[in-house]
């Protein structure tokens, strides 16, 4: 299949649905999962009076999330769970000049360090104290700022002049219930319903056997709208086909690796300066690699039973991750084509990290088109629903905290 990044404006409010809070507001998601646009084209599809060719067509073609982004041509990405920022001053230090955020004291990247730190410890390596990570701002007056690092969370755009948070814009209409059986308004029965409002973009991509497939989906998105409540004022929406610099694979491998080493240098120096000589090694003995979920996954285990674990088969060996950070969340939703629920369970959160390693010796060629393979296809269930979405060695990795 060939990849094609799409740019998605809205021209009206987006509902994307998620869990209740309750049953009187009804929430939206800040992103398009790939399974709404699968749903636009399928139920574009039984409109026209094709509803038997919807297994055949959903099966051309493989979605992924549509991210928000201040450009129809920037691809911005969810911060990967290994991301932190100051507890006190969060926020990017450095952003373009057109940016309204208030200065913070930098986001920073805890992933190489971990890594490093874990498997030095393995080799014998012995530190005084556990990992722990504090804010390095330095102030005006020259002492650090040394608040706790916290996670953060959402998305953000590199742009020429630097760093951006994207965040979407809400908006809340109140309406009134209707009674099913005199079909008028019902008495004391309003809900709020939100929605994004219709600026910025959102971009993604797909992977589809040719362009017929992308052009109904184009048709499918801007006659029949995209999420829920489109007969209601919400979904109207443009698609269209985009040019978005990604950086190649076997560079982002191997600036990761770089990266990787010039942290387990210094942790490994810091190591001998405490313990003296020891059985550790002063650089990195294995490649490295980490697969970053731009999605939720539905993972099993090679038995067969649901995981938060990732596990990969490579070069007729089983990899297992050497180090990870997860969490659970909801798998669910509803499918407008056949008005049924979708089958529901937990899965591995969007922003999930999964490192492995390889001997160094390995064919270098072969595990960059192997790499190539899985980041097409992606990884666990339900991939052509949008499900596992991942992305090779995520660049943001490379926003390594101070060692």
């Amino acid at each position: 299949m060939t990849e094609y990044f799409l740019s998605l404006r809205p021209l009206e409010p987006l509902r994307i649905g998620t869990v209740k809070p309750s049953e009187g507001y009804l929430d939206t998601r800040q992103y398009i999962p790939g399974s709404i646009l699968r749903g636009s084209l399928a139920e574009w599809l039984k409109l026209q009076g094709r509803a038997g060719e919807i297994p055949q067509a959903v099966q051309k073609v493989r979605f992924g999330n549509f991210f928000p982004s201040p450009f129809g041509s920037v691809w911005a990405l969810p911060f990967p769970m290994t991301a932190l920022e100051c507890k006190l001053e969060g926020g990017f230090r450095n952003f373009p000049s057109t940016s309204k955020e208030k200065p913070g004291h930098g986001i920073r990247d805890s992933l190489l360090v971990a890594l490093a730190y874990s498997e030095l410890e393995k080799q014998g390596a012995r530190f005084p104290v556990p990992m722990l990570l504090r804010c390095t701002y330095e102030k005006e007056d020259g002492e650090k700022c040394g608040a706790r690092m916290d996670r953060v969370g959402g998305f953000y755009a590199q742009l020429s002049g630097g760093w951006q948070k994207v965040k979407i814009k809400k908006a809340v209409q109140t309406k009134v219930a209707l009674s099913r059986f005199r079909r008028a308004a019902q008495e004391k029965m309003l809900y709020r319903i939100v929605g994004i409002r219709p600026e910025g973009y959102f971009v993604g991509r797909v992977w589809a056997q040719d362009t017929s497939v992308v052009n109904e989906l184009r048709e499918a998105v801007e006659q029949i709208g995209v999420g829920a409540m489109t007969t209601r004022g919400f979904g109207k929406a443009e698609l269209k086909e985009v040019e978005v610099q990604v950086e190649r694979l076997e560079d982002r491998l191997r600036i990761f690796n770089e990266k990787l080493s010039e942290v387990w240098g210094s942790l490994a120096d810091f190591a001998r300066k405490l313990n003296g000589e020891g059985t550790f090694h002063n650089e990195p003995t294995a490649t490295y690699f980490s697969v970053d979920l731009l999605s939720p996954a539905i993972l099993f285990d090679p038995n067969g039973l649901p995981t938060l674990k990732l596990w990969l088969n490579f070069n007729g060996q089983r990899l297992e991750p050497i180090f990870w950070a997860t969490q659970p969340t909801f798998i669910g939703g509803f499918s407008p084509a056949w008005g049924l629920p979708k089958p529901a369970g937990l899965g591995a959160a969007m922003g999930s990290v999964y490192v492995f390693k390889v001997k160094k010796g390995e064919d270098r060629e072969k595990l960059v088109s192997w790499l190539e393979s899985i980041e097409s296809c992606g990884v666990g269930r339900r991939t052509d629903e949008g499900f596992g979405e991942i992305l090779i060695c995520h660049p943001f990795h490379r926003e390594v905290m101070p060692v």
